[in-house]
């Protein structure tokens, strides 16, 4: 069974469960936002994609600032649970799985961002997610998810499910700086960071090897 057919079943299976933290989950990501929504350069009314958005929280904060937000994952519970929990909100959910590509054109986002998906996907599949958030965003991207910090309990938790959470703990802030122009950190708690990336990117110009002129893309 490929890596992503396995989260999805334990995706779907949980949703019901996960669903329960909706309320919470708001809570956490509008405080974030209200902290730190001044390093994000979104216009009004500008368009965010929530990539692998589970039961919608972090979709549900950007909509109910004015954003048009869509929420994409691969997991049908978790969209149906997303769906209940955002009604009354102009929310689009569609199913979806990034790392195959999604079925937007090039830079249709003012923002595309992601919240505790990467450290659960190996380092080819979190590959992948940058470079199609990358095509998929006009210069802004953001991942919230683990920083450097480690404590015990939280790596018996990863540990057991499975995932990449050592790997992104040591590399995941690495990797990003080998696709972005740019990456900033932010720790946003005891082991959370935001990582906001910008998707331009320094390529060289094909002059010659000892005089190399960098254009940005």
């Amino acid at each position: 069974m490929e890596e992503l057919e396995k989260h999805a079943r334990l995706f779907n299976m949980i949703a019901p469960v996960y669903n329960k933290f909706f309320r919470w989950q708001v809570k956490n990501y509008r405080s974030v936002l209200n902290k730190y929504a001044g390093f994000l350069n979104i216009p009004p009314g500008g368009r965010v994609l929530d990539i692998g958005c589970g039961t919608g929280a972090f979709t549900y904060c950007f909509a109910e600032r004015g954003y048009q937000a869509v929420g994409v994952d691969f997991s049908s519970s978790m969209l149906r649970a997303a769906r209940k929990s955002t009604r009354g909100k102009s929310i689009e959910f569609e199913k979806g799985d990034i790392t195959k590509g999604l079925d937007f054109p090039d830079a249709s986002f003012d923002l595309v961002l992601s919240s505790f998906v990467l450290h659960g996907l190996s380092s080819e599949l979190r590959h992948s997610i940058y470079v199609e958030a990358g095509r998929l965003s006009r210069n802004q991207i953001l991942f919230y998810d683990y920083n450097q910090k480690r404590r015990l309990f939280t790596d018996l938790i990863e540990w057991a499910e499975g995932g990449d959470y050592f790997g992104f703990v040591c590399h995941g802030e690495k990797e990003m700086k080998s696709h972005y122009y740019d990456v900033n950190k932010i720790d946003v708690g005891p082991q959370s960071a935001i990582y906001l990336c910008s998707s331009l990117r320094r390529v060289p110009e094909p002059r010659n090897q000892s005089n190399r002129v960098f254009r940005i893309l």
